[in-house]
């Protein structure tokens, strides 16, 4: 039975197909931006993990400076549990202000509290901070922001890497949704909504780069991780696979109810735990062959080098950007070591 899963979950791994995107659009979503805006100021002071300094949070602090002691921030505050660093993705959900729900929720952004609850402080704080002027002052800066990660994203070509391993292009869009505020954690986000019919939606953070040194005095260069932008697309492409072949899956669901932690999971999470598994080792496979790639560039570029047809600047380049992508592979293979590692463990394999 091992055997034969191991097998089956390797197929599903290296075979998936599913729609393949010739476009996307990179974006910052003002009820997006709102939501996180309320999270951060209100959660900020106390969690160990602040958001990435820059010239746009020095500029969210000044702004909002009078409004630390709003009483919908404090209410906040004082609940029980706060919730997770996904929170922001709630926006896609809402309509334009007055926020509220204008489709299904399709995941629990919202633990700290009844969602209606949540959405009334948001309104009350949208509303007497004046959130929509600073969304509107910000307007230019957010549209370069975009246009740079965009920029990162078209000439980096992971998404054609993405969509070539899971099939041949078809019709259909990534949508890319800008967190600036968030340091810990980007997301897919669940769309069934006719409205997003054949859109892919994620979430990425604006996550800091410790060599970097960053301060509230320098601009946000939002560079996108190719391996989080790789990740977060992926699930997307595994979600319209595997109900495919749930029939099957179910049957030895609990072989995955237990994480690579130890964590004993409630029976319903199955999918999510299979999904992340199979995810993992799918990008370490894409990022393995754009390291392919970057090999063959510097390879090419030595060789132009030595018929004089470049100058070593190019060589230079190449080198950094294979050297780059080695250092960054070192953890996409430690992670999808640990993933077959994990499935094998989960469908009783032994060290024997």
């Amino acid at each position: 039975m091992a055997k034969y899963s191991i097998a089956f979950l390797f197929f599903l791994c290296f075979n998936l197909s599913s729609f393949a995107q010739n476009a996307f659009k990179v974006k910052i979503d003002p009820r997006m931006e709102a939501v996180s805006l309320f999270y951060t100021l209100a959660t900020a002071d106390t969690l160990d993990i602040k958001p990435t300094p820059s010239t746009y949070y020095a500029a969210v602090k000044r702004y909002f400076a009078a409004c630390q002691l709003h009483p919908s921030l404090n209410w906040y505050r004082k609940l029980d549990k706060w919730d997770g660093f996904d929170v922001a993705s709630l926006g896609i959900y809402l309509s334009d202000y007055p926020f509220r729900l204008n489709r299904k929720l399709e995941t629990s952004y919202v633990k700290s509290a009844p969602v209606d609850t949540f959405l009334l402080h948001l309104n009350k704080f949208y509303q007497e901070c004046k959130v929509k002027d600073f969304l509107i002052q910000n307007k230019g800066e957010y549209q370069r922001i975009i246009a740079h990660a965009q920029d990162t994203i078209v000439k980096s070509k992971i998404l054609e890497d993405v969509s070539n391993f899971f099939g041949h292009p078809q019709t259909g869009e990534f949508i890319i949704y800008l967190d600036l505020l968030n340091n810990l954690g980007s997301n897919a986000i669940p769309n069934t909504d006719p409205e997003f019919k054949g859109k892919r939606l994620n979430r990425i953070a604006f996550i800091s780069d410790s060599s970097a040194h960053l301060t509230d005095q320098d601009p946000v260069i939002f560079n996108p991780y190719l391996n989080v932008v790789a990740h977060e697309t992926s699930h997307n492409f595994v979600g319209d696979f595997i109900p495919s072949y749930e029939q099957r899956l179910y049957a030895i669901r609990s072989l995955f109810l237990t994480t690579a932690k130890g964590k004993i999971l409630n029976d319903s999470e199955w999918k999510n735990e299979l999904d992340e598994l199979i995810v993992r080792v799918c990008v370490a496979k894409i990022r393995k062959k754009q390291l392919e790639a970057l090999l063959k560039a510097v390879e090419f570029n030595k060789e132009l080098l030595n018929n004089s047809t470049t100058n070593y600047t190019d060589v230079l380049t190449a080198e950094q950007n294979l050297l780059n992508a080695q250092l960054r592979g070192i953890g996409d293979q430690q992670q999808k070591l640990q993933a077959v590692v994990n499935l094998y463990r989960a469908l009783g394999g032994g060290w024997n």
